[in-house]
């Protein structure tokens, strides 16, 4: 049995990793660093680092259809449409520069509804403008008639202006229908009451994961545990069992059934905003709730091999050992502070 863990905000920025972690007490996680094999690797979106896990090629150029699968995971049947994932975010202003904010509250099922009515009429060119099943996540998809040529960027990974744009032979036309978009959205009266609320207004859509649901793939675990929606379309699209993510390993460690993929996202909205305290607080619990556990297990046979692949805007690191490795007591522990990421360098 190997488990994989992927840990999206694990590498926080390279220029504050140390003065941010210098001092956190990361036992587990430093024992991991000293024992392990690591391998660098380019930075690139958690989105499409889940697709190519599950066996989905994306190329140089295209992107993954993350709207196709997004929508499985709500519950939809995505058939053989062109879909894109149209959700209302709120873009934040500030010097001259623009941001997806982190925190906006997403859009309820009523106010999901009102959008829908007041933008699908000026989409209608486009495709069909709708929501998810039952509204509840707050996410709006298009369903194209024509595959746009254009390349887009998750919300996961838009952190400065120049991700923000999408780039393609459409892009222009994309860029001017969202900034119709947002005029049309700041009339709606959800926004004065979300404003009333002291909640951020919705005055934009994101537009990304252009793409067909592909043919049905192999199944590359035995389970799957995690809770994001589109990482519901990649187990329900392969077959493969799923769990939401248990409060202690000890789920995993009683009932072993094989190759185990494991989405622990509780670092990422911290390290999208750049809140180091929050980060700080959730990586100090995650090192000692289940780093700590794990290597415990690895070291006691329970599993053959670890892998703990930690995604980061600058790069993405590949942390792999198996029980050889666990006892090689003479490599001495790693501080994640003391990291030097290639791109950095370069």
């Amino acid at each position: 049995m190997q488990l994989h863990l992927i840990i999206p905000g694990l590498l926080w920025p390279s220029k504050a990793l140390h003065n941010t972690a210098y001092d956190l007490d990361l036992p587990a996680l430093s024992w991991l660093l000293g024992r392990a094999r690591l391998s660098w690797y380019a930075p690139q979106p958690v989105e499409n680092f889940l697709c190519n896990t599950f066996g989905i090629d994306i190329g140089e150029v295209a992107e993954p259809p993350a709207a196709a699968l997004r929508l499985l995971g709500e519950g939809d049947d995505p058939g053989t449409a062109i879909w894109l994932c149209a959700d209302p975010v709120h873009l934040h202003i500030e010097q001259g520069r623009m941001s997806l904010s982190g925190e906006t509250p997403p859009a309820t099922s009523e106010e999901m509804q009102q959008i829908v009515a007041a933008l699908a009429p000026y989409l209608a060119e486009l495709g069909e403008f709708c929501s998810a099943a039952d509204g509840k996540s707050g996410h709006g998809y298009l369903r194209l008639k024509e595959m746009p040529q254009l390349a887009t960027i998750p919300p996961s990974s838009s952190v400065v202006q120049s991700k923000l744009l999408a780039q393609g032979a459409d892009a222009t036309r994309w860029r001017r229908i969202g900034n119709e978009l947002q005029m049309l959205l700041h009339t709606l009266p959800l926004n004065t009451q979300r404003e009333r609320d002291g909640r951020p207004a919705l005055n934009s859509l994101w537009f990304w994961g252009t793409g067909v649901l592909p043919p049905r793939g192999v199944r590359r675990y035995a389970r799957v545990c995690g809770n994001s929606p589109l990482l519901n379309g990649l187990t329900r699209w392969s077959a493969t069992p799923q769990d939401a993510v248990p409060v202690t390993p000890e789920f995993l460690l009683k009932s072993p059934t094989g190759n185990t993929l494991l989405l622990l996202d509780s670092l990422q909205a911290a390290a999208y905003r750049l809140d180091a305290l929050a980060w700080r607080e959730a990586l100090v619990a995650l090192d000692h709730v289940w780093l700590q556990a794990l290597r415990r297990a690895l070291l006691g046979g329970h599993f053959g091999s670890l892998r703990v692949t930690a995604i980061g805007d600058e790069a993405s690191l590949d942390i792999h050992l198996d029980r050889r490795d666990a006892l090689k007591f003479w490599r001495r522990p790693k501080a994640l502070s003391g990291l030097n990421y290639p791109q950095a360098s370069a």
